[in-house]
C-alpha cells in the first residue's frame, strides 16, 4: 500500500467525519443565540435628534450597526432586532442634534431571550 493509498482509504475518511462533526457542533450550539428586539427611547428630546448611528459590541467584537435618520420634523421610531451570540452587550452611540452637536455615549444592555429591551437615551441627549 502506498502512502497516497494509506491517505486516501484510511486518513481522509477520518478527517472528513471529524469535518462533519464540528460542522455539527457549530449547528447545534447556533441555538445558543438570544433573540431580541432593541427599542431607542428619545424622550422629551426627540423632536432635535436628527440622525441615530448605533453599534452593538459584544465579547469585544463589533456585531451589529443600526443607521436611523429624520425624515421630517420627527425622527420616526427606532428600533432594530436581531440573533445576537450573548445576552450581554454594550451600544456605542454616535447621535446628532438637528444643532449639529454630535453626542457620543456608551449604554451597557442585558437582554432574554425573545425579550423587548427599551434604551432610554433622553437623560444622556439632554443639551
Amino acid at each position: 500500500m502506498t502512502r497516497r493509498d494509506l491517505f486516501r482509504r484510511r486518513i481522509a475518511p477520518v478527517l472528513f467525519g471529524v469535518a462533519i462533526a464540528l460542522m455539527a457542533r457549530k449547528s447545534c450550539q447556533g441555538d445558543s443565540r438570544t433573540h431580541a428586539t432593541y427599542v431607542l427611547n428619545f424622550g422629551a428630546v426627540e423632536p432635535n435628534v436628527k440622525t441615530v448611528d448605533a453599534e452593538m459590541w459584544m465579547d469585544n467584537e463589533q456585531i451589529a450597526t443600526f443607521h436611523h435618520t429624520a425624515l421630517g420634523a420627527h425622527i420616526s421610531p427606532a428600533k432594530f432586532e436581531g440573533s445576537f451570540p450573548s445576552n450581554e452587550g454594550e451600544l456605542h452611540f454616535d447621535v446628532e442634534m438637528r444643532t449639529g452637536v454630535h453626542k457620543v455615549f456608551t449604554r451597557r444592555v442585558h437582554s432574554d431571550e425573545n425579550a423587548t429591551v427599551t434604551v432610554n437615551l433622553e437623560s444622556d441627549l439632554q443639551p
